[in-house]
């Protein structure tokens, strides 16, 4: 709702009407998720007219890498609809080479510009690597076990979650230093960030706000 400045004038009160401030792509996805955590869903972008509006071309405001997890679906749990978002969803939410080019390609080609690596409760890639029961996933533990490696010695109460939390941060750090994305991220185009979800309350958490 708009707020309003009010003026005194000789014919009486003058109505001035100012606009609220413009949310950040970030802010965006964290209200669609406050709106999926209260069950009060707006579904937008999800009619006819916009699946055909989107038929030319796309400009998704958001890049998410997500885990390939069944109960994590990014446009479900933001709130988004068609063409909203530019989803690159793998076990564990790494980013190897595939994906990276991926990333690049929605960032400088489509012009998304926050870029949010979401890692989940109870991840199954990332408890694998924990347990060490990783024969079929080999190249995806490989990109989790420096996460794994780096908590493990801080001993915290809730080994999975804070593995989950370092990996996303890893993943977040690695593409910080993408030299693609570098001029981006210099002239303030692009932000990118680390989140972790909830299963049991749909929120996330934004784990780290350090990006430039």
């Amino acid at each position: 709702m708009n707020k309003y400045l009010i003026f005194i004038v000789a014919a009486g009160w003058l109505c001035i009407s100012v606009a609220p401030p413009k949310m950040t792509p970030l802010q965006k996805l964290l209200e669609g998720n406050a709106r999926y955590v209260q069950n009060t869903l707006e579904h937008p972008n999800r009619s006819l007219e916009r699946r055909e509006e989107v038929t030319s071309g796309q400009e998704p405001f958001a890049i998410i890498i997500a885990c390939a997890d069944s109960r994590v679906g990014p446009e479900i749990i933001f709130d988004q609809g068609i063409g909203d978002l530019f989803v690159v969803r793998v076990a564990g939410n790494v980013i190897g080479p595939l994906e990276l080019e991926s990333i690049q390609y929605a960032a400088l080609n489509l012009h998304s510009s926050v870029i949010l690596v979401l890692g989940h409760e109870r991840c199954g890639a990332v408890d694998a690597v924990l347990k060490n029961t990783t024969s079929n996933i080999e190249e995806i533990a490989a990109l989790i076990e420096p996460a794994v490696a780096k908590v493990k010695a801080s001993k915290p109460a809730n080994l999975l979650a804070a593995a989950t939390k370092a990996n996303a941060i890893n993943m977040k750090n690695a593409l910080l230093t993408n030299s693609l994305l570098q001029p981006l991220l210099t002239n303030k185009a692009l932000t990118i960030y680390a989140g972790y979800y909830n299963l049991q309350t749909g929120a996330v958490e934004i784990l780290d706000t350090s990006s430039p």
